[in-house]
């Protein structure tokens, strides 16, 4: 039996620990683990940047932190991309929010304690990002 979470946020400067707490229309969803979950065996990842900031490549990473995350805190890198920035008159090259799947995560977590999921960015920024996680709790 597995459980999940899945939280969202915005990403809009490089170098800036974002936490991930809204869930669409819900502001304030439960972070904390689920009774009798004891591992994070499973991760979807997914960012989408409107690519209007600058030149260049960037990368992106998951920190899994908190009372609840037993060892010390998981960062985990899920994506990268570059850009050009769009000459006058013509159309941004579209970016396309592809999911990455993690299937076989073994974070130790502690039931019923509270993870913090955040989002970070390297490198040159590449606008308004939005990022989307989905971790899967097992036992």
């Amino acid at each position: 039996m597995s459980r999940t979470i899945t939280v969202e946020g915005d990403v809009n400067a490089i170098d800036t620990r974002v936490l991930l707490t809204a869930q669409g229309s819900v502001t304030t969803p439960s972070l904390v683990v689920p009774s009798g979950m004891k591992k994070i065996i499973g991760m979807i990842c997914a960012i989408a940047a409107d690519e209007l900031a600058d030149d260049g490549q960037y990368v992106a990473f998951v920190r899994l932190g908190g009372t609840a995350v037993l060892n010390g805190e998981a960062v985990i890198m899920f994506a990268g991309g570059g850009n050009q920035l769009p000459q006058t008159g013509s159309d941004v090259a579209p970016s396309i929010g592809e999911p990455v799947v993690f299937e076989d995560l073994d974070i130790d977590v502690s039931p019923s304690d509270t993870i913090t999921i955040a989002a970070e960015i390297a490198g040159v920024d590449p606008g308004d990002t939005a990022v989307s996680v989905t971790l899967i709790y097992g036992k």
